[in-house]
């Protein structure tokens, strides 16, 4: 989603609330830049990758059930970054030497989350909140590899997974005019992971082993406003 989809997500929030009475539930509307890194998986028996660590871009609305409930609801969507797989060797035994670079693959992750959490006061402007949420993730790894026996390939094995995720979060909240702007920090895990089960060709990826790179931690920092 490109920057423009960002803004207009916000004036449709902004706008929303601005027409909200002064005792309506708080809303909060926010971009968050996250951090992951997707977990490891065997190309070929004693040879593993893990793509590098990325960095995406989101953004999310969360607001009251009631007015001044601590319990909030959440809406989020990650758009789609990407890390280079690493994997430049030899796969085979020293007698049949099969060079496998796998540079030319890109690991895109993603998602888009519905939740809920908990805000405690930590004094009249920070708070610490508690979220679950539900995430439906998508890892595709895609691109272009090449083998000494082989020659050059393609993969695009797209998957989506579902999992339940925690996030801790701590933000601080200051007014600016007539709404509050909203500076903050968070992390993220998950309870649920797929462990690869068998090793399969590069362009034959399946579903087991794309869930394997699924990431199981985040971190992100955030900045929005407050109606």
């Amino acid at each position: 989603m490109k920057p423009r989809s960002i803004l207009i997500a916000f004036l449709v929030a902004g706008g929303l609330a601005a027409q909200q009475p002064s005792d309506a539930p708080m809303v909060q509307a926010m971009v968050f830049e996250e951090s992951i890194q997707t977990r490891s998986v065997l190309l070929a028996q004693g040879v593993s990758d893990q793509a590098d660590r990325q960095a995406g871009t989101g953004i999310r609305l969360l607001g009251q059930f009631v007015a001044d409930s601590p319990w909030v609801w959440e809406l989020s969507g990650r758009f789609p970054s990407s890390a280079r797989m690493a994997t430049d060797r030899d796969i085979m035994v020293p007698t049949s030497p099969n060079i496998l670079d796998a540079r030319g693959v890109k690991v895109y992750y993603s998602y888009w989350s519905v939740g809920a959490g908990y805000e405690v006061p930590l004094g009249s402007a920070v708070n610490l909140g508690l979220h679950l949420e539900s995430r439906a993730e998508t890892i595709n790894p895609k691109g272009t590899y090449t083998t000494t026996l082989g020659g050059a390939g393609f993969v695009d094995a797209h998957k989506v997974y579902w999992r339940p995720w925690f996030r801790l979060s701590l933000d601080v909240a200051f007014r600016t005019g007539a709404v509050k702007t909203l500076l903050g920090a968070e992390v993220a895990a998950t309870p649920l992971k797929t462990d690869q089960k068998t090793i399969v060709p590069m362009p034959l990826l399946d579903q087991n082993t794309a869930r394997a790179m699924a990431p199981t931690w985040s971190g992100a920092v955030y900045a929005g406003v407050q109606f």
